[in-house]
């Protein structure tokens, strides 16, 4: 229950950073003319939007990382605690 309340959370930040990041994707590189200076301008202006884009995805994979990590350390403490539960409740019963 705490994971998929903890992904939850982590799913709507994320979509929530997508969403608020969308309006600097707004702008669309033009070409006004055919001249070198313009060319270096526009090819300028695409570049920096797939940078921006190969950003946003990098990041995004980190995160799916990081998430799949955390539930998977989730799971193995889990387990130890688990595992010293019984651990005292033998020692218990053992008085």
């Amino acid at each position: 229950m705490f994971i998929t309340r903890h992904f939850k959370k982590i799913f709507i930040f994320t979509i929530c950073i997508l969403i608020m990041s969308q309006p600097s994707f707004a702008h669309e590189c033009l070409l006004k003319d055919t001249t070198p200076k313009e060319i270096t301008i526009y090819n300028t202006c695409l570049s920096q939007q797939d940078s921006k884009v190969n950003s946003l995805k990098k990041k995004y994979y980190e995160m799916e990382r990081t998430i799949s990590k955390l539930e998977n350390d989730n799971i193995i403490l889990r387990n130890k605690l688990l595992n010293f539960k019984k651990k005292i409740y033998d020692l218990l019963n053992n008085f």
